[in-house]
């Protein structure tokens, strides 16, 4: 595991420690003179090492401005990690044992970046809505359990769902276990972190969804991705899935960005009581819906 942080903070400290010395050796000689324990040229060399000491100093606390930023930048990544010869993202994340929010935040940030839009907010909210989706109708179903996964992380790590996450060959697993990118990464934080609250989920749009706080929008495809196939999704058009037409919500990306898909019937083995509790603001708008 490497830590961002430590190659800057290294070097901020190196030549906080060099600047240190320097003023310290200006001021021996100083003091030196003072006392009178002054040699032949003594006076020109203390003005020497003054002259000298100065511009050092101006450079460090320079240096040291510049560098601040940055190493404030890379506190806010998660730590990088690495994989060993063909061992699978999977495996590198489940031996740390990150928590839920990390997790999902890496899983958004990677899939953010293979739709080639890793710099738009309303990408990152809804890859982080389409994943949490799957996990919250995973909790009231057994049966989709069994096709995305069990929690956060069961979904994240599902076999032939999320490539980045579970293909080694995928050249955005690089992204999921190394995020590099400080802005997009606080993108990434911030939709999973809505995500995991369960508030305004903006794909919540069927009397059905709103009535029971779940979404069926469990299926998303990248029409610009570099893996896409075409710009519609394989399974377009199939039974059991029909795409959700252009966003209504400002909170999600275009069509052209990402294509949502929502299963056409609730899974049959549905929890009776699976009833979620909506916020507030939700509840009233379903109570004065037609």
């Amino acid at each position: 595991m490497v830590d961002h942080t430590v190659p800057i903070v290294m070097l901020v400290v190196v030549l906080t420690v060099v600047a240190l010395a320097f003023a310290l050796s200006w001021r021996h000689g100083a003091g030196a003179e003072s006392a009178g324990w002054q040699g032949p040229g003594g006076a020109a060399r203390g003005t020497l090492a003054a002259a000298a000491a100065l511009p050092v100093a101006a450079f460090v606390a320079l240096t040291c401005g510049l560098l601040a930023p940055q190493a404030a930048v890379a506190d806010d990544l998660p730590s990088c990690l690495r994989r060993v010869a063909e061992q699978a993202p999977r495996d590198v994340l489940l031996a740390v044992r990150p928590g839920d929010e990390e997790l999902l935040a890496r899983l958004v940030y990677a899939e953010a970046r293979s739709t080639g839009f890793a710099d738009d907010p309303r990408v990152a909210r809804g890859i982080a809505w389409g994943a949490m989706n799957r996990v919250r109708l995973g909790e009231v179903s057994a049966s989709a359990r069994r096709r995305y996964g069990s929690g956060v992380a069961g979904v994240i790590f599902q076999p032939q769902q999320f490539n980045p996450a579970v293909s080694r060959r995928s050249p955005f697993a690089a992204d999921f276990l190394c995020p590099q990118d400080a802005a997009a990464w606080r993108l990434a934080v911030e939709a999973a972190g809505m995500a995991l609250r369960g508030h305004h989920n903006p794909l919540l749009d069927t009397a059905w969804e709103r009535r029971h706080g779940l979404s069926l929008a469990v299926n998303f495809y990248y029409p610009q991705s570099p893996q896409a196939r075409g710009p519609l999704a394989p399974w377009e058009g199939s039974a059991g899935l029909s795409f959700i037409g252009e966003p209504e919500s400002a909170d999600l990306p275009p069509a052209a960005r990402v294509r949502f898909y929502r299963l056409e019937r609730p899974p049959a083995d549905l929890d009776p009581a699976a009833r979620r509790p909506l916020p507030p603001a939700a509840a009233r708008g379903l109570k004065n819906s037609p």
